[in-house]
């Protein structure tokens, strides 16, 4: 999940993923001078780097940065855990022989069960595939045979794993060992979706999470309609455990959300679509507008140069309106452009600065 969520992001942010590196676990009130000169000290053996954005992770309540490497590394040396405030923070990054660690770990796991790769795509009657060409498969190309053969098995042949959830009481004061209410919902949501089992063991197996008020709530809701469906059990939890934002408030959170000084234009866009999404989903904003209301936003919360102003202004007066991505990857041009003429400036005032020496020099 969280080389996929690298991979993601650089995909937002127009960089290499092979040329990137994500930071994870960073307590969310750790401010970016911290972060900063944790990761100077921590890896100076990648050399120069930028710092593209930061989000926040409601998982863990934590924050996570991406770095664009400027040189070329060799990513043996990147340290996959530094140490930061509150603790560790993990460092991801793809190496430049994952598909083989792929099959590496594949072939492990499957030696500890006394299985080949080649006998797994037998029981899973995929046809054409031989020891040979199973072990040289590519990484992609064992996964997307194995999703082939998979979405061709019958659901009731497919081994169900048991996934036991976090501990959620609904108390005000939770254990340590206790789920904070937005990530046992995103756990439960997700797991009640995939799993091909029958709702009266799906809702035995969300009971065994709960304590207190929660498993009282479970009860009272079973009690009123024993039928009731694990979606539907959710629905209560939301009403009584969940945000008491109002449509209100999170339409004027989205509204005086402003770029901040030292922000990146691209890092505020995304910090804003966080706001954005969660404004629609109360229906504080209709979804129809969504990409008109982020333009708009944009224009009027950013720091926009003249030459990004007038493309944003000829996007919203033309259009068509720019998704959010579309719209991520014009301010990024216009970005890379900048720092290109900034860097290309640079230069030219030391060359200059070298000439007068050299002039200098000879006149004496």
């Amino acid at each position: 999940m969280a080389v996929a969520l690298l991979e993601e992001w650089s995909k937002i942010m127009s960089v290499d993923d092979r040329k990137s590196l994500m930071v994870t676990g960073i307590p969310a009130d750790c401010g970016e001078s911290d972060i900063q000169a944790v990761l100077q000290e921590a890896l100076k053996c990648v050399g120069n780097y930028k710092l593209l954005g930061k989000i926040f992770q409601k998982q863990d309540n934590t924050n996570a940065v991406l770095l664009e490497l400027l040189e070329d590394t060799d990513m043996s040396v990147v340290p996959s855990e530094v140490q930061g405030k509150g603790g560790v923070w993990k460092v991801i990054f793809k190496t430049a022989n994952q598909d083989t660690e792929f099959l590496q770990r594949l072939n492990l796991f499957l030696e500890k069960e006394g299985q080949t790769v080649a006998g797994m795509f037998r029981a899973l009657k995929q046809e054409g595939v031989t020891p040979a060409t199973a072990t040289c498969s590519s990484s992609e190309l064992l996964a997307h045979l194995v999703g082939q053969a998979m979405a061709q098995t019958p659901r009731s042949l497919l081994p169900v794993r048991y996934c036991k959830l976090r501990v959620f009481s609904g108390s005000t004061v939770p254990a340590p060992e206790e789920e904070s209410f937005e990530v046992w919902l995103e756990q439960t949501t997700e797991i009640a979706k995939e799993w091909p089992l029958p709702e009266a063991e799906k809702k035995k197996w969300m009971m065994e999470s709960l304590r207190g008020p929660a498993l009282d709530l479970m009860h009272i809701v079973l009690a009123d309609n024993p039928s009731a469906t694990v979606q539907e059990c959710l629905g209560a939890f939301k009403q009584v455990f969940g945000s008491m934002e109002s449509r209100r408030s999170s339409q004027v959170k989205y509204l005086k959300t402003y770029q901040q000084e030292g922000e990146k234009i691209s890092a505020y866009v995304l910090r804003l679509e966080t706001l954005l999404r969660r404004a629609v989903e109360k229906r504080a904003i209709p979804r129809n507008i969504a990409d008109q209301v982020r333009l708009e936003q944009v224009m009027a919360g950013a720091n926009l140069n003249n030459v990004l102003w007038c493309r944003l202004r000829e996007l919203k007066d033309q259009g068509p309106l720019p998704t959010f991505l579309e719209l991520m990857k014009v301010i990024r041009e216009e970005e890379e452009e900048e720092a290109y003429f900034e860097h290309e400036s640079r230069e030219e005032s030391g060359e200059r600065e070298g000439y007068s020496r050299w002039d200098n020099a000879r006149s004496n």
